[in-house]
């Protein structure tokens, strides 16, 4: 590679270098990112469809995702888990339930259906995204950790574009919202490899029993526990809801037809997707706190920016801006939590964060019940913007980690 083009490409290649077997390892983790992230994204991405068909309003799909994804709590014992039985089992266990719980979704015959199914996924999803940051930090070495951790984040994110992708299927006829849902299933295809494939932590210890918890929220590392609680929390309730009604807001709010919301949301997604490289490069350089509040700046400008202009090309920007901070967050911020807290701790705080994180989700979507239905999405976009810059300054307060 010439010096020129190494110069041009610096920022999206990782700062140390991946032997064999830390590519062999990323490439497995990015499949189950790839599964976590179709499944997920569905209920989001389909909707418009799938709240027309379980015959519900704006606030009151609000209110069921919101609920939801209270139940990501029941997470919490998993992450518990990865302390005292290992990191492979509970994870392995979590994406199983997200894979069965996503699939089920699409045979719901009535809303609390629905919402059960996916309170079930929101338990798995919490599980595997906090536990999947612990064993691929704990697997590679310091100087490519943010680096590893953004492919797993970029499956996530390729994941939810197949998972766009499938909204043409959603507008089909009334019940074809259901064939996103059972796409699903497909993932089960790939547990018997993953079973198979995903190693235990290398640096695993097993933590006592007694005190564990008391520990993680009121012992020595509490100041960090509950600030990337309250930061996760915070930036939450935001991108909960700006996600959530992204395809609402393209479709419903802009008047785009189903396909074009389709090629701007992959367009933009896509070009915004070299922010988990440029983050992972800069968390392992620069550190992972200031580029962890980059992205959450970045994030926040690119969602209110989607939420308050009609025309195509601004609306392009703002997918890529916010696209961007969001998938650079994931390497930065993720890399920053896992170095935060000592082994013995990892799992359950990485997991418990991961929950605090969905229930200010819950908190977002539940409060747009009262908040979309009066004032439009617009103006709740902008109001719970003020949070996001509330959880970067709190991020300021964390030690830098850096490996």
């Amino acid at each position: 590679m010439s010096h020129r083009i190494r110069t041009v490409l610096e920022p999206l290649l990782p700062v140390g270098r991946f032997d064999k077997n830390a590519r062999r390892f990323v490439a497995i983790m990015w499949l189950a990112g790839l599964i976590q992230g179709f499944a997920q994204s569905q209920a989001s991405a389909t909707l418009p469809f799938t709240r027309v068909g379980l015959g519900l309003s704006e606030g009151e799909m609000s209110l069921l995702l919101g609920f939801a994804r209270l139940a990501a709590f029941g997470a919490l014992p998993l992450g518990w888990l990865g302390d005292h039985v290992g990191r492979r089992r509970p994870f392995l266990w979590a994406l199983t339930i997200v894979v069965v719980a996503g699939t089920v979704s699409g045979f719901a015959m009535d809303a609390w259906h629905f919402g059960l199914a996916q309170a079930f996924l929101r338990v798995g999803t919490a599980a595997v995204a906090g536990l999947a940051v612990v064993i691929i930090a704990e697997q590679v070495p310091a100087e490519i950790r943010a680096y590893s951790i953004s492919f797993y984040g970029a499956a996530v994110s390729l994941g939810a574009g197949a998972a766009l992708a499938t909204l043409p299927l959603a507008e089909l006829g009334p019940d074809a919202w259901r064939i996103p849902h059972l796409l699903i299933a497909v993932g089960l295809l790939a547990l018997p490899f993953l079973i198979r494939a995903i190693p235990e932590s290398e640096v695993y210890e097993r933590a006592e029993h007694d005190g564990h918890w008391r520990d993680l929220i009121a012992g020595s590392h509490r100041r960090n526990f509950w600030i990337v609680g309250a930061v996760g929390f915070l930036a939450s309730m935001f991108t909960s809801v700006a996600i959530a009604f992204s395809t609402e807001r393209l479709i419903q709010g802009v008047g785009l037809s189903s396909g074009a919301t389709v090629w701007v949301s992959l367009l933009g997604g896509t070009v915004g997707g070299i922010g988990f490289f440029i983050g992972g490069h800069l968390a392992d350089s620069w550190g992972r706190r200031l580029t962890t509040v980059l992205s959450i700046v970045m994030a926040m400008a690119g969602g209110v920016l989607l939420y308050n202009t009609s025309t195509l090309p601004l609306i392009l920007v703002a997918v890529v801006v916010s696209s961007f901070g969001t998938f650079a967050f994931v390497p930065a911020g993720g890399s920053h939590r896992a170095e935060l807290f000592p082994t013995h701790l990892r799992s359950s705080a990485t997991t418990a964060a991961s929950n605090l994180a969905i229930a200010g989700s819950a908190v977002g979507l539940i409060s747009g019940v009262y908040t979309i239905d009066r004032f439009g999405l617009s103006t709740t976009i902008t109001m719970l913007s003020v949070l996001m810059l509330v959880a970067a300054l709190a991020t300021m307060a964390l030690p830098e980690t850096r490996g």
